[in-house]
């Protein structure tokens, strides 16, 4: 009986979870804003590319391909802007699973890279070139992610 007093005592009640953002180092705060302002340059440039389309490869002039062939290339100038992006603004956001989408997307971007260098060789590393700058910042998030998940909340701490 005893230890039902203390669940419902109001001592229980008042202890403060403390806020998902409260976790994170000053240091990791910045990277945070880095890395949404990072990714928003990268979209910038594509939308800048996706108007002077200039390519050496004959399918994109080739009349059968070329729609699909310029369609795909514009998709793909905004993915890495758009996930950049997303990388900060799920953890700006709060989310309970931002750290392990930026995680996700880590070893995502690793495997991309390995499989371009298989595919194309040493010039292959061109597409891993910002990976370094963003190790981090993953490593920063990846010493906070039990706490995030397991103690913290979203928003306003909470009574």
């Amino acid at each position: 009986m005893n230890q039902s007093e203390t669940i419902f005592d109001k001592e229980f009640e008042s202890q403060l979870m403390p806020r998902r953002r409260d976790l994170m180092p000053k240091w990791l705060t910045t990277y945070m804003w880095a890395v949404m302002v990072f990714g928003f340059i990268m979209l910038c440039y594509a939308v800048s590319l996706a108007t002077a389309f200039d390519t050496n490869d004959t399918m994109a002039y080739d009349p059968r391909y070329a729609t699909a062939f310029r369609t795909g290339t514009n998709i793909g100038q905004f993915i890495p802007g758009i996930l950049c992006m997303l990388m900060g603004v799920v953890v700006w956001l709060e989310r309970r699973r931002a750290i392990r989408f930026n995680l996700g997307i880590g070893l995502l971007w690793l495997a991309f890279i390995i499989f371009m260098v298989l595919s194309a060789g040493i010039r292959g590393l061109f597409v891993g070139i910002m990976f370094p700058l963003f190790v981090p910042y993953w490593i920063g998030l990846f010493g906070i992610q039990k706490r995030w998940e397991k103690e913290a909340v979203r928003g306003k701490a909470r009574f």
